[in-house]
């Protein structure tokens, strides 16, 4: 592995400056601010000393309190207060629909061509337009060395022997054409969280050049496989069609060492699917 001389960056020399007493400028914000937060105070101070009932003085008191910790969290310096400033200016043009994003629409006939997808129930159930169902599943196949490969034969033809008959089943692999990228990413994100010793910035600037640098070709691949449930009325007849068809599957496959993992998380399902559509399928 190629090691790259890497020295962190050495903070550069400042000379004091003494700063603007910003307390007296009457054209920052942060100045009427301060005076409001004061003035404020102030009036609380002055009811609590004017009010002889104890536990209305009580309730002042914590409102003093209250408001001072406000001051310090949020507007204790020039910085906080532009931070705001910024913040709720922003939220207010949002109110009056003055940040307009434009958005790529398709027609819904379009995408309901594609991925006509209904509901994704509990279990990781799909229902699909015309009362159809299915199930979206993640394999991880094992690599099969020559001497089991008639034994691993086997038993994928045990698995598509257990499908009922006239049910849809089809597996699909994805070629991701540029797996390097996310390592990449992944180095510069701790570089960036880097403690700051020299041979850990070292051994990492090293890596990220060894995998830019290298230019052989990678296939990264990713599989998966579809099990229709059938047309189905409702979604219970589906679960029954479920419990009947997938625990066996299921079982065929971790025998044949597929790895199977159902997705249920509705955002697994659409990362897959647009994983299908975007990259190489064969």
């Amino acid at each position: 592995m190629s090691v790259t001389p890497y020295d962190p960056p050495k903070p550069p020399k400042t000379i004091t400056k003494i700063q603007e007493e910003e307390y007296l400028d009457f054209a920052s914000p942060f100045t009427w601010v301060l005076m409001g937060f004061v003035g404020f105070a102030l009036i609380i101070i002055l009811q609590i000393g004017s009010v002889q009932n104890s536990i209305s003085q009580a309730i002042l008191a914590l409102i003093l309190v209250i408001w001072l910790i406000i001051w310090l969290k949020y507007f204790s310096t020039s910085e906080k207060v532009e931070k705001q400033f910024i913040m709720y200016g922003f939220k207010w043009a949002h109110i009056r629909g003055k940040h307009v994003i434009n958005k790529f629409e398709v027609p819904e006939q379009f995408l309901e061509k594609i991925v006509p997808i209904v509901k994704i129930h509990a279990g990781g159930i799909i229902e699909f337009k015309g009362k159809k169902w299915g199930i979206l599943m993640e394999t991880n196949p094992i690599r099969i060395s020559d001497e089991e490969r008639a034994a691993h034969e086997k038993k994928i033809e045990k698995i598509v022997n257990g499908i009922p008959a006239n049910t849809h089943f089809k597996t699909i692999a994805c070629s991701r054409l540029e797996p390097r990228k996310p390592i990449q990413q992944y180095l510069l994100e701790v570089s960036n969280s880097s403690n700051g010793k020299k041979a850990t910035d070292q051994h990492l600037a090293g890596l990220y050049t060894k995998v830019a640098e290298d230019g052989t070709p990678v296939i990264s691949w990713k599989y998966y496989a579809f099990q229709s449930l059938g047309e189905q009325p409702n979604f219970e007849t589906a679960k029954i069609q479920y419990g009947a068809v997938v625990p066996g599957l299921l079982k065929n496959m971790r025998v044949a060492r597929l790895q199977p993992r159902i997705y249920e998380d509705p955002n697994e399902i659409a990362t897959a699917y647009r994983t299908m559509f975007s990259e190489m399928v064969v």
